[in-house]
């Protein structure tokens, strides 16, 4: 019934007319959200959005500190309705190719110290524990779906009516089923960019840094190529890591020549870093906007 669902999407996306019907069929080829009007404007909005949010909640910062466990929790509140258990969260994470089954159980343990899942008070039918997404944790996930909406609505702005649905449960769940779907058969994204894979999404904060760097300036272009003040200690204090942690990070950014200081205070991206971060996220938002098409055909 989804294949269908998304395969009718599809063709009602391809079929469309007029401005916002190439917007959709042009999605639906992948990877060329970067060439739309607006897109300079809502990566940026995502970005800044994103850090805002980790800034605000620590709880949602310990989600956003690496893609293990933002896939897993993402994973994890797709269960909303029927609970959360250890084998259907790894099965579900086992289709991204980011987490072990050890690490699958220690996210799970890592949400429920959040307070973000509960043990309920059944088992499942091979006797495992279930758990309970709380309130808590929908109502922050709510949040990072809103973010992502308010951005994709700068390329399309029938995206903003999700950021109303978005309130419903049902909705809820069927955003969150088709975000997994989405992002699961586009995961060879993130290898076709496996320097930026390693050095920031995957490493311990490196999202929040790379964030940092990509919303500092309002330039007309994205990423901007001016100097952005760092400081590795007030950075490790605001994303609750060492400062050596994140000394790692930009000795491996520069190394992959990424990353480069212009003065003691300054850092630049490099041409190379420029052109491979503008791909990667129109890669990303190709893949978030195709969800908000399936979910708006759903809705129609």
């Amino acid at each position: 019934m989804q294949n269908s669902l998304t395969l009718d999407a599809q063709t009602k996306m391809e079929r469309g007319t007029g401005a916002l019907g190439g917007t959709a069929a042009l999605v639906s080829r992948r990877h060329e959200v970067h060439k739309f009007d607006g897109f300079v404007e809502a990566a940026r909005r995502w970005a800044d959005t994103m850090l805002v949010l980790s800034d605000q909640d620590r709880a949602v910062d310990g989600i956003f500190k690496d893609a293990g466990r933002f896939v897993a929790a993402m994973c994890a509140v797709s269960m909303r309705e029927e609970g959360v258990t250890l084998v259907k969260l790894k099965a579900l994470c086992a289709r991204f190719g980011l987490l072990s089954a050890g690490r699958a159980r220690a996210v799970l343990l890592f949400l429920r110290y959040l307070g973000y899942v509960d043990v309920w008070g059944r088992k499942s039918v091979n006797g495992a524990t279930t758990y309970k997404v709380n309130p808590t944790f929908v109502a922050a996930w709510r949040l990072q779906l809103e973010a992502i909406f308010s951005s994709l609505a700068l390329l399309d702005p029938r995206v903003g009516r999700l950021l109303d649905e978005v309130k419903d449960d049902a909705i809820f769940d069927a955003i969150c089923a088709s975000q997994i779907d989405e992002l699961a058969s586009d995961v060879d994204a993130l290898n076709r960019f496996p320097e930026i894979t390693q050095i920031f999404v995957n490493r311990a904060a490196g999202s929040q840094v790379l964030w940092y760097l990509l919303s500092f300036h309002r330039d007309e272009v994205f990423p901007s190529p001016k100097p952005v003040p760092f400081n590795p200690v007030i950075l490790a204090e605001r994303f609750s890591v060492s400062a050596v942690h994140i000394r790692r990070i930009v000795n491996a950014a520069i190394n992959a020549n990424l990353l480069k200081w212009v003065d003691e205070g300054h850092m630049v991206f490099t041409p190379k870093a420029l052109a491979n971060l503008y791909d990667f996220y129109g890669a990303q938002m190709s893949c978030l906007l195709r969800t908000a098409y399936h979910v708006l055909n759903l809705l129609d």
